[in-house]
């Protein structure tokens, strides 16, 4: 018997897969990450941009361009791929295996965990290991900016690599999901050039400015699970500060984890030899330490465990 899959079923099964197991380190050494196909497809296209030294213009059209087409042909590929699968049996089942590695809940969670197990004992180790989360120079950073900086990518993290692709998975089923992973590779591809870059990151805004804003009440419900304080905390942040975050993606996450454990997250931070002025976003405690961290993985774990529960209970009535 055929079994044509919902793409709510398929982001339960992904989801639920890839919370416990990951990508598994001996697949990833036999066949390596499916993301890193789609940056080498990009490459492909590459020839398209100019380099750095051509007009403002011509590098803002191509850099549209080269992310147009990337993508569409990524997604074409994508299409015929689950068009095939889905009359497969146990094509729901298969559809969400496929869909694994471009969930990133595992890996968030160990990354974040190696931050919070070294902070106490050795502050360089912690700070490698957040540099897998972020893109900066941290060795001027202390204890606490350190929690901070490691909270604040576990929430726009939990946005950007967990609830964004699982949210257009459950919308459009594989197409969907690979769709996005394509975005960020031409994302990385553009990487040193803001302008060719512009379009891909407006469409990387808008991708996830829906998810973002369900991460926020994924942590406002979670928090309110074992504290309703907690959550009544975590949505009040959310009208008070998210704006203050000065980006559409980041300020609804951290707004919320900053009101759910009553702390202070943004400020002025220092990164390498550059002093970097931000806002505060929450009004709680400023100086972190490993309690805030550990309570923050505490929140993410809930708040992993609440999204893969709604999106199970949605695919039961679907």
């Amino acid at each position: 018997m055929l079994v044509i899959p919902t793409t709510l079923t398929v982001a339960f099964v992904a989801l639920a897969l890839e919370r416990f197991l990951g990508y598994p380190s001996p697949l990833r050494r036999l066949v390596g990450h499916p993301a890193n196909g789609l940056y080498m497809l990009n490459g492909v296209f590459t020839a398209l941009v100019p380099d750095a030294e051509a007009a403002p213009v011509r590098r803002v059209i191509t850099g549209a361009a080269f992310c147009l087409l990337a993508m569409s042909v990524t997604l074409a590929l994508a299409v015929v791929a689950t068009t095939t699968l889905r009359n497969l049996p146990y094509a729901w089942f298969l559809e969400g295996l496929l869909a694994v590695p471009f969930l990133a809940q595992y890996a968030l969670r160990v990354r974040a965990r190696a931050v919070a197990d070294a902070l106490d004992t050795d502050l360089a180790t912690a700070q490698s290991a957040l540099s897998h989360l972020v893109n900066h120079d941290l060795s001027q950073m202390d204890k606490s900016e350190t929690a901070r900086g490691c909270l604040e990518a576990v929430a726009e993290n939990t946005a950007t690599a967990v609830v964004a692709p699982a949210f257009w998975l459950a919308l459009f089923g594989l197409p969907g999901i690979i769709a996005i992973s394509a975005l960020s590779a031409v994302q990385r591809r553009l990487a040193g050039d803001n302008k060719a870059r512009m379009f891909a990151k407006s469409i990387d805004t808008a991708v996830n400015y829906l998810p973002a804003r369900l991460t926020g009440v994924l942590f406002a419900g979670a928090a309110s699970m074992t504290s309703p304080s907690g959550g009544a905390r975590a949505l009040e942040m959310i009208w008070q500060d998210a704006g203050k975050a000065g980006n559409l993606i980041s300020g609804w996450p951290e707004s919320a984890m900053a009101g759910a454990l009553d702390i202070r997250l943004g400020g002025p931070r220092r990164y390498g030899d550059t002093w970097v002025e931000r806002n505060w976003v929450g009004d709680g405690i400023e100086h972190l330490t490993i309690q805030e961290l550990r309570a923050g993985l505490k929140l993410l774990a809930q708040a992993l465990t609440l999204f893969t529960l709604l999106v199970g209970i949605a695919a039961a009535f679907a």
